[in-house]
């Protein structure tokens, strides 16, 4: 779940504009960037003179091989030796000692990938490699997939590589390993099914823990992805890709530059099942399920890796003027947004760029947690933009970039779930008080653990066991992942206190603070419970002063946590809290609350978290976009609005 870095310089647009001319023009093009290798490749055309799909073939890779390199440096290769060396090893290693061998791994690039040497394919391509990768994926379209068109083949069964990856003879090797697995389907009568049972049979019992790199990393050869165990969103895509490619099913990368409503990126394989309809799957999931564990994340832009360069981009991709940014520099994808969520065309005026003859793009952008990520372009004319294909219930900031490179911004709007806009104005005649509760919204797994301690219940007792002892609250509703302040009416003093999970619920509850009668917190003096936790999810959780651990049982029913007291006391309130991400109002934290207008976030207010619920905050704008940010620590921060006295994310 990454955010995408678009390096495809494997598509990047390094010449002038080429997918306008004829194939003639683009083939002779091609042929005359590839210096001393031409023989190569003109070797390649004559020898399908007389076959002419494969000589079309052959064509459409060498038109399209512009700008395709791989990076090369002493750095790289120790990078590739060393990870390849881990993964091909004997030893079990843990999720985290993979993890740890890349960051081992990156220690020996230095300046990456600015010290590398690009070695372009025109250049270096053999025949024989050429050849070879053509009749392959030829033989195995007409075999295993023929009734799909040949541009679909082209674009995503015959490409010879995917992104920036050194060049292999990765066919044969994926043929090798699955060759004798699939060869039952191969031998039987032709099935229009047969894809689906083969993508399934091939993705799956692959390590799917992720690898989130900090930052560019080089790709691994589409042979070398087989040993890989734990990798990146790209490389399990890059990997499902190259394995259904080497049996002749058309396949492809989708990717999300960036989430609507969380940060990072994403990518995933799509399989065709007609010219005009993919599926989409991830390392070890069966076709279609990709969104199923991610049903509450929005999706602006979806675009698809093409092989091919693409017209709609060659205008902003050779724009040498104009500050572009990376991820519209790359001119091999196409937007298939609408094939996956409804979207909505919107047009967005920029007034202060009517006059600026030198601005030709403006951009939209969705937020990161931390900055605002550009999603999507559209030429600007006349100081407007119209925006197409947009996916729904999301903000978006409108921009454009300046000749200086100084980025200006219209007014954010939110695109509802029906396809109307909203501009989000801060209204300063307008002003309301505002009680927050969190900075960062609830994910569904929050959702359940804020049901799993509903109906609980807490009991004081002068027993240990808890043999004569009474109820004093229940915890019967919960709105929120949040601290909830129960006061408590009993009369009498205790020296014993315990939680109680309700029935069918494992607990996962983070943390019980308990106040005197004067409101001063109490201290425990020892902590005891039911055992059977999950591993690092212990009775002894719930009172530690850390919300971010928990207490969880292994099984439902039974979960119980109580504590003993210096000396038998009443305890006029507790707080109880779900378990948590942390991202709550924590007694002690410096949290600042943020208003987005003229350009910029705007301090509107500071305070330190105490023992209450919520924040308030007085004069807010109304109508404004707002962010709740944690001074004292964290890194989960989301945008929202205040709708009918809630937080609403973005």
């Amino acid at each position: 779940m990454k955010l995408r870095q678009i390096l495809s310089a494997a598509c990047l647009c390094a010449v002038s504009v080429m997918s306008a001319q004829s194939t003639e023009d683009r083939l002779s093009y091609a042929l005359s960037q590839s210096g001393s290798n031409r023989a190569n490749l003109e070797s390649v055309l004559s020898h399908y003179r007389n076959d002419s799909l494969k000589y079309k073939a052959a064509c459409f890779l060498i038109e399209n091989m512009y700008g395709y390199y791989s990076l090369k440096s002493p750095d790289v290769s120790q990078y590739y030796d060393y990870l390849n060396k881990v993964f091909t090893d004997t030893t079990s290693y843990t999720n985290d000692q993979y993890r740890s061998a890349y960051h081992v791994a990156m220690n020996k690039l230095s300046d990456y990938p600015k010290n590398c040497v690009k070695e372009y394919d025109l250049s270096v391509v053999t025949s024989e490699y050429l050849i070879r990768n053509i009749d392959s994926a030829y033989d195995m379209w007409q075999k295993n997939s023929h009734n799909f068109s040949f541009d679909t083949f082209c674009n995503y069964i015959l490409p010879h590589r995917i992104n920036n990856e050194p060049l292999s003879s990765w066919r044969e090797t994926y043929m090798e390993r699955y060759g004798k697995e699939l060869d039952t389907y191969f031998r039987k009568q032709y099935n229009y099914y047969f894809p689906y049972t083969v993508c399934n049979h091939l993705n799956k019992d692959f390590n799917g823990a992720v690898f989130y790199p900090p930052r560019q990393l080089p790709d691994f050869s589409l042979s070398d992805l087989l040993n890989v165990k734990i990798g990146s969103c790209d490389a399990y895509s890059a990997r499902s890709v190259s394995q259904l490619r080497s049996f002749g099913y058309p396949v492809t990368i989708d990717f999300v530059p960036q989430w609507g409503n969380r940060s990072m990126g994403h990518s995933w394989s799509a399989l065709f099942v007609s010219d005009n309809y993919t599926v989409p799957f991830g390392v070890n999931e069966t076709l279609g399920s990709q969104f199923d564990e991610r049903s509450d994340l929005t999706i602006p832009k979806v675009y698809r890796q093409t092989y091919a360069h693409q017209q709609w981009l060659s205008d902003i991709c050779n724009d040498k003027v104009s500050h572009v940014p990376s991820l519209f520099k790359n001119e091999c994808y196409i937007d298939v947004t609408d094939k996956y969520v409804e979207t909505s065309d919107v047009m967005v005026n920029f007034t202060g760029a009517r006059n600026m003859k030198d601005v030709r793009w403006a951009y939209l952008s969705v937020f990161n947690n931390r900055t605002w990520i550009p999603v999507a372009f559209a030429s600007l004319k006349d100081g407007n933009a119209e925006f197409t294909k947009l996916g729904r219930n999301i903000v978006y900031l409108p921009y454009y970039i300046d000749a200086e490179g100084k980025s200006h911004s219209s007014t954010p709007f939110i695109l509802d779930v029906n396809g109307k806009v909203k501009q989000l104005i801060a209204d300063d005649s307008k002003k309301e008080s505002i009680l927050l509760s969190r900075k960062y919204k609830e994910s569904e797994v929050l959702n359940k653990y804020n049901g799993q301690i509903r109906h609980s219940s807490f009991v004081v007792s002068n027993d240990r066991d808890f043999q004569d002892s009474v109820i004093v609250a229940t915890l019967d509703s919960t709105d929120g992942n949040r601290y909830y302040t129960i006061p408590l009416t009993y009369e009498g003093k205790y020296k014993y206190f315990k939680f109680i999970s309700a029935k069918d619920s494992y607990g996962n509850i983070a943390e019980i603070q308990l106040f005197d009668d004067a409101g001063k917190m109490i201290k425990p003096q020892n902590v005891y419970g039911g055992w059977s936790g999950t591993e690092g999810h212990n009775f002894d959780k719930v009172y530690d002063g850390n919300v971010l651990t928990s207490y969880s049982r292994i099984v439902p029913d039974g979960a119980w946590a109580a504590v003993e007291l210096e000396t038998p006391m009443h305890i006029s309130k507790i707080r109880v809290h779900p378990r948590s991400d942390g991202n709550s109002i924590n007694a002690g934290d410096r949290y600042q609350l943020f208003c987005w207008e003229d350009d910029h976030w705007h301090l509107l207010g500071e305070q330190i978290g105490g023992y209450d619920d919520f924040l308030r905050f007085d004069k807010v704008p109304k109508g404004s976009l707002l962010l709740l940010h944690n001074a004292s620590g964290g890194t989960e921060e989301r945008i929202f609005t205040y709708e009918n006295g809630k937080q609403v994310w973005w």
